[in-house]
């Protein structure tokens, strides 16, 4: 049984953060179980009496993945929060599924090490919800999404049974690998627990170079040329139009521009360096082949940590728009490189037909073909959502490979757009997997599937 404390309701709940999703509290019960024994409680009872159950994190997810409606329990992973061990022969972080990222990476310097999964929200994500979003961030190009960083994790089930599919090892073909059915599921088929992260080493240094060119295609070149000359060395590579830079860098008490704001695009290139290299900064090397071959017009290699937080500050601060614009709304879509530039063009157009007065803003990971376009508004246009979907959406036709979901997930908001890439055969599947693990359909009602 839960103390009192441990279930939230009324004044209390009332004066709790929503995080980025408004409805995340608005079922009025809120439940802080301590334990996996806990939360199988909450689920077993719940799954008897047929309570929808939604599972919270940190709270930072985009597409209403939180929400809750009255007659379900929000139920939050934030007092199992403790590192369980740090391993670092094996290099591996063994956590709860409420510890927040940043804590990950602060237990793991110690050892040299950190995980591979990197986002903005660093501070207030938590492990439970990075899995069950299958979230990216600033360096999949190097280390991959979290599926790709986690060995092995422990899952709650709709009826209160506890999967422990807690591998700490790196070869494991006894049977399936149940750990991925969790991973990217939004908690639509259980409630993760706890979770094995794989850690790697932690740079020496990094180096950190904000670029700017004439055309997109000039920056994808500069990609495959970066991944030719530092491989494995290669952490990041982000573009932002001009728009978005501009717009980021204008804030009140931002500093010196690392670069002038009149390019036509930027890109942030981030290196990694374990072992001391003789000779001029490699990085600052590459760029300045890049700049006699034309591939860029200008670029400014970070020299302290200042310069560093100033060129990252200009691609992580999207929150700004909200901030200025009173609302905004975010998409995460996915292309290969070699569309993004028509894309992007057909976008603006159709956009400038339909709703002048919102540009667009673009940046992206584009590293891993993942464009992000954010539209900021005042808080009473949200009610034209529709049309927004519509022009992100309906410009992708005839695109040819491409996803509406690259690392943010489905949640409620995207529901309706899934079709756009999954076929009908694959999202039968999805539903039957829902309906063998999760009959009753308690687990984060609405999300992904149809309530």
């Amino acid at each position: 049984m839960l103390r009192p404390d441990q279930i939230v309701t009324g004044a209390r709940l009332s004066a709790r953060d929503p995080g980025y999703c408004a409805a995340s509290l608005d079922c009025g019960v809120l439940m802080l179980p301590e334990s996996t024994a806990e939360v199988s409680t909450i689920c077993s009872h719940a799954n008897a009496a047929g309570i929808g159950l939604v599972p919270h994190g940190g709270l930072t997810g985009l597409v209403e993945g939180t929400a809750s409606h009255p007659g379900q329990v929000a139920i939050s992973i934030e007092r199992m929060a403790r590192v369980l061990r740090i391993d670092p022969d094996q290099r591996i972080a063994v956590v709860e599924a409420g510890t927040v990222l940043q804590d990950v990476i602060d237990a793991a310097a110690d050892h040299g090490l950190m995980p591979g999964l990197d986002i903005p929200s660093r501070g207030s994500a938590r492990i439970g919800g990075l899995l069950s979003t299958n979230a990216g961030g600033i360096r999949v190009l190097r280390y991959g999404m979290a599926r790709q960083n986690v060995l092995g994790l422990e899952a709650v089930l709709a009826n209160g049974e506890v999967l422990d599919a807690m591998n700490c090892l790196q070869k494991n073909n006894a049977g399936f690998d149940l750990k991925h059915l969790f991973i990217g599921a939004e908690g639509t088929l259980g409630i993760i627990t706890r979770a094995v992260i794989a850690l790697v080493p932690r740079p020496r240094e990094t180096r950190v170079a904000l670029v700017a060119a004439e055309r997109f295609e000039d920056l994808a070149k500069l990609l495959g040329a970066a991944r030719s000359r530092f491989d494995s060395q290669l952490l990041s590579f982000e573009v932002m139009w001009p728009e978005y830079y501009r717009h980021t860098t204008a804030q009140a008490g931002f500093g010196l521009l690392p670069l002038a704001a009149d390019h036509p695009i930027y890109a942030i290139l981030e290196t990694g360096h374990w072992h001391p290299e003789p000779g001029d900064c490699p990085l600052t090397e590459f760029l300045g082949g890049a700049f006699e071959e034309g591939q860029i017009i200008d670029a400014t290699v970070a020299q302290n940590e200042a310069q560093r937080s100033a060129i990252w500050r200009a691609r992580e601060d999207g929150d700004s728009i909200e901030g200025h614009f009173g609302a905004c709304i975010d998409y995460d879509i996915g292309m290969e490189l070699s569309a993004m530039p028509a894309y992007v063009a057909r976008l603006r157009a159709r956009i400038a037909h339909t709703a002048p007065e919102h540009p667009p803003f673009f940046y992206g990971h584009i590293g891993d073909g993942n464009l992000h376009v954010t539209f900021g508004l005042p808080p009473e246009r949200l009610a034209a959502r529709a049309l927004f979907d519509d022009a992100v959406y309906g410009s992708l036709d005839g695109v040819g490979a491409t996803t509406v979901s690259a690392e943010h997930g489905i949640g409620e908001e995207k529901r309706a757009v899934l079709p756009l890439s999954r076929d009908a055969t694959y999202l039968s599947v999805m539903a039957q997997l829902k309906a063998c693990l999760d009959p009753k359909g308690i687990m984060n009602p609405g999300k992904v599937f149809p309530r």
